[in-house]
């Protein structure tokens, strides 16, 4: 009787164990549609501030826009590495190097994108300044102009301030992403290890499943035995009563 719940056991352990490896893995699913969600979203922002030809401070306002989506995109890739470490699973630990690879070439696109805009709106404003006429109102033009040119110089500063902080930040995102990937090997290493582990277990479980199967059959024909023997034994009993009787 042990014998055979002991293989009932066995048996729903394995099946345990398919089921869980068929279930869809909602979370994982719901980590790369919030980043590709993010990824578009500052994609479409880039776009914007490469046709973005009226001023500085418009520049700015995408400026603003992109650098939260970024925020956004960076907190969620963070989550997605919390979550890979706390489950282990190579998976995770691929998507956020991949992940982390867009988000570098992402920021090289964000950076390229003020770059162009930045000149494109400085040539125009010089090309406006030199269009202005000769005449008895040279002085106010004058006088405009070095009010545009300084204005021109305080935007020109801010944007560059701009810049240095994408190249931070894009310094920083490649410094994760060199973590993510020295993570991604020692947790490799690690899944080997594991996955060694549980083929030995296998192993040993359909190893031990044979042994119960054949001891349980050992049982069988010892009590067979026993059942003969038995028999044998009533016999020679009855045996030595009726020759001492009759």
């Amino acid at each position: 009787m042990m014998l055979t719940v002991d293989l009932n056991h066995l048996d729903k352990i394995q099946e345990v164990h398919n089921e869980k490896a068929e279930e869809p893995d909602e979370i994982y699913d719901n980590f790369v549609q919030n980043l590709a969600t993010y990824h578009f979203q500052v994609k479409a922002i880039i776009q914007d501030i490469l046709e973005c030809r009226d001023s500085m401070e418009s520049l700015n306002e995408l400026n603003e826009k992109g650098r939260a989506k970024i925020t956004l995109l960076r907190e969620e890739l963070e989550n997605l590495d919390a979550h890979a470490t706390d489950m282990n699973d190579q998976k995770y630990f691929l998507e956020s190097v991949s992940q982390r690879h867009l988000l570098a070439g992402l920021l090289k696109e964000f950076k390229e994108a003020n770059i162009s805009s930045m000149f494109a709106i400085e040539k125009a404003q010089r090309e406006d300044l030199l269009k202005a006429g000769e005449g008895e109102e040279s002085v106010l033009r004058n006088r405009k102009k070095k009010v545009d040119r300084d204005g021109l110089l305080k935007m020109s500063t801010g944007v560059t301030e701009q810049l240095l902080s994408i190249s931070r930040q894009l310094a920083a995102t490649t410094q994760r992403s060199q973590d993510t990937l020295d993570s991604l090997v020692s947790s490799s290493s690690t899944v080997h290890g594991t996955q060694a582990e549980l083929q030995n277990t296998g192993s040993t479980i359909t190893q031990s499943s044979k042994l119960l199967k054949k001891y349980g059959r050992r049982e069988f024909t010892d009590k067979v035995i026993m059942f003969f023997a038995f028999l044998f034994f009533l016999a020679v009993c009855l045996y030595i009563v009726q020759k001492r009787l009759f």
